[in-house]
């Protein structure tokens, strides 16, 4: 299977990934984030006629992720693939993805190891 890799984030900020690879997505509003979140994890890809996500990794900076409500979020992240993936902007880091990632770690393991 060939999945692809994106990212969501303002043209300014993101625009250096598509050189690596990765297909951007630019939005500028958390609100937009949130939408384009949702339609790219419900887009599809064929391989030898089987059905699959077509984004294996969604990249998105965390300063979009304002918008995204505990709901979303489960849904967002209720299958394997796509992995949502906040990375900090050129604005700096906003402690939502060591936030999310500390949830995911404490009810793995069961307490909280990262502090």
């Amino acid at each position: 299977m060939n999945y692809k890799i994106s990212i969501v984030g303002t043209r300014e900020t993101i625009l250096g990934f598509k050189a690596l690879g990765l297909e951007p997505f630019y939005v500028s509003e958390p609100e937009a984030a949130v939408a384009t979140l949702y339609d790219l994890k419900k887009e599809r890809a064929e391989t030898k006629g089987e059905s699959h996500n077509k984004y294996a990794i969604i990249f998105i900076m965390e300063d979009l992720m304002s918008a995204v409500t505990d709901d979303d979020y489960k849904k967002l992240t209720a299958d394997p693939l796509p992995a949502i993936i906040p990375l900090p902007s050129h604005l700096g880091s906003s402690g939502y993805g060591l936030k999310k990632l500390k949830t995911i770690v404490e009810k793995a393991v069961g307490m909280d190891i990262l502090n």
